[in-house]
């Protein structure tokens, strides 16, 4: 899942036009979910009350979400949602066997938000709304298991397979994205054409575009982003894919992550595809048979293929259900073969 940046958010710069914390290196999923995980769980435990301060374990020291794997490589942020998680649990178990954490451990001087985003904090975003506002609605659910600002290109690819393109027509691809997006999915260009490494490859806007153009899962899949050797045609697709700052994208970023394909076929055709909301967010929702299969193709790499339908028709039930005991117990009982 994911939230794109709001101007709403406590490390939302308007100048930046940008997440503070992605500017200094720092996957806000890891250090707020540490936060957000202690919150929870202590408020599951029964020990949370009004004015009093989160755990004091779920600090970003506990939770180092560092982004520097987006530029050099490496499989460690995929264990940042799940070690945010853990962070969690262990500062409320902590908190419950007394240890202590000051009380503006959040918008203190040395606090978090000032840690994490200095001057640029605006620890009064934290609060505004409570009650009142939520953010669950504006959720969204990622159906590609790649980096987010490359799934509008996905969503674009697909759209123009969907009309006819076959990839063998193909002879210049451009993708036009939002200027602060070319760092993350198109530089260096070398090195995004042929990514080194099925991790490199979820962070490549022309690799992403051309998985997508030959199909998988619900656009493209876990076997796309393996370190096994990238399909010939695959790699072939990539290199067609020039990526470019699009004016239309700069403007709605980066409160929607859009962009512009734009295909030339071998018969001098011109094909154009603009995704300025992409798939799973509350603009563009992915159904429940796609949120299910998205679940479903997950599950079954650890769990029984029963046991992962029955998981997604139990958690899909819950409006109508008399309660979560059920589902829970299921969960628990989720990795027994």
């Amino acid at each position: 899942m994911s939230l794109p940046f709001l101007n709403t958010a406590p490390g939302y710069d308007e100048e930046l036009r940008n997440s503070v914390f992605f500017e200094r290196g720092l996957h806000a999923t890891s250090i707020c979910g540490a936060v957000g995980a202690a919150v929870a769980v202590a408020m599951l435990q029964g020990r949370t009350r009004r004015g009093s301060p989160p755990p004091p374990a779920s600090r970003p020291a506990w939770a180092p979400g560092l982004l520097e794997a987006n530029r050099t490589g490496g499989t460690v942020k995929r264990v940042h949602c799940g070690w945010a998680a853990h962070c969690g649990v262990a500062a409320a178990d902590l908190a419950r066997h007394g240890l202590t954490g000051p009380p503006t451990v959040l918008e203190g001087r040395f606090g978090f938000l000032q840690a994490s985003c200095g001057d640029r904090a605006h620890p009064d975003a934290v609060v505004r709304g409570q009650g009142t506002d939520w953010e669950l609605p504006r959720v969204v659910f990622k159906p590609y298991p790649c980096n987010h600002f490359t799934h509008a290109g996905v969503d674009a690819a697909l759209r123009l397979r969907a009309q006819g393109l076959a990839p063998a027509d193909v002879t210049a691809i451009e993708l036009g994205v939002a200027k602060p997006v070319l760092r993350t999915i198109a530089e260096p260009p070398e090195a995004k054409a042929r990514p080194a490494s099925g991790y490199h490859a979820a962070f490549s806007g022309p690799y992403t575009v051309a998985a997508a153009l030959l199909g998988g899962g619900l656009g493209v899949s876990h076997e796309d982003f393996t370190d096994a050797p990238p399909v010939t045609r695959r790699l072939a697709l990539a290199a067609l894919v020039r990526c470019v700052e699009d004016e239309r994208c700069s403007t709605s970023f980066p409160h929607d992550f859009p962009a512009v394909l734009r295909v030339t076929t071998r018969t001098g055709e011109e094909l154009e595809a603009c995704v300025e909301v992409n798939r799973g967010g509350p603009g563009n929702p992915l159904s429940d048979e796609e949120l299910a299969r998205k679940f479903h193709d997950n599950a079954v790499r650890s769990l029984p293929e029963e046991r992962a339908a029955e998981l997604a028709a139990r958690t899909l039930a819950l409006p109508d259900a008399q309660s979560v005991e059920d589902l829970t117990a299921l969960l628990t009982s989720a990795g027994e073969r």
